[in-house]
């Protein structure tokens, strides 16, 4: 996410990993990148994780509170007035992705087709089940061999084998590779097949959390709190 943003360490004065272990302020892991980006309507706001080695084996180490996690996220949600907040974690079982699930409203699971993937996938799928999560999946880097009608099959098939509903079915994408993460692609590349289909798919997600919250969890001043991982 760094490098995609294209964010230098010395732009970074704290991390979320200073927040959960230091007690720091929130305010201090939060950057504006509304300016940068260009975004006209709307803001976005991102907190980066620890990306050098002795942070992220000092969190693997100690680990983190679920109730102190709780609470950043919600400081932060209700300090900002977000309407969404979205929480990136790596792929496998571990303590801090079960964490993360356990705060989220929606999980959504990215994968692609081969077999590791899925077995992967299922797997996340039996854990966010256990902790009564919605579950969403996204299938990524469908060969350019298989067509739309093709890849709507193979996602009705999957969401049957996991009994869970599939967001969509993203083509592989050369631009996307040949961008090697040196920026925003759908910001870069407007008139893109590719970013059509992410903006039909972000609004088909908040169709979806909006439909996971009819009991939504509100806070002391009704704002409701909406995290996705």
């Amino acid at each position: 996410m760094h490098v995609i943003f294209g964010i230098s360490d010395g732009e970074i004065r704290a991390t979320i990993n200073d927040v959960l272990q230091r007690s720091i302020p929130i305010k201090d892991a939060v950057l504006d990148l509304t300016p940068r980006l260009g975004i006209e309507s709307g803001c976005l706001l991102f907190c980066p994780a620890g990306h050098k080695l002795e942070e992220i084996l000092k969190i693997v180490d100690t680990g983190f509170n679920l109730s102190r996690f709780k609470a950043v996220l919600y400081n932060l949600a209700t300090e900002y007035r977000l309407d969404y907040l979205l929480i990136d974690s790596h792929p496998g079982i571990e303590k801090d992705t079960i964490l993360s699930m356990a705060v989220c409203d929606v999980v959504v699971l990215l994968s692609r087709v081969d077999h590791q993937d899925m077995f992967g996938s299922g797997v996340m799928n039996e854990v966010a089940s256990q902790l009564r999560k919605p579950v969403v999946l996204i299938l990524n880097m469908i060969p350019s061999s298989v067509g739309e009608n093709e890849s709507k099959k193979i996602g009705e098939k999957i969401a049957g084998l996991f009994n869970l509903q599939v967001l969509t079915a993203l083509p592989f994408n050369s631009d996307v590779f040949e961008n090697l993460s040196r920026g925003v692609f759908v910001l870069e590349h407007q008139k893109d097949p590719l970013t059509r289909k992410f903006t039909e798919m972000a609004e088909n997600m908040i169709a979806i959390i909006e439909q996971s919250l009819e009991v939504p969890e509100t806070s002391d001043n009704g704002r409701n709190r909406q995290a996705v991982g």
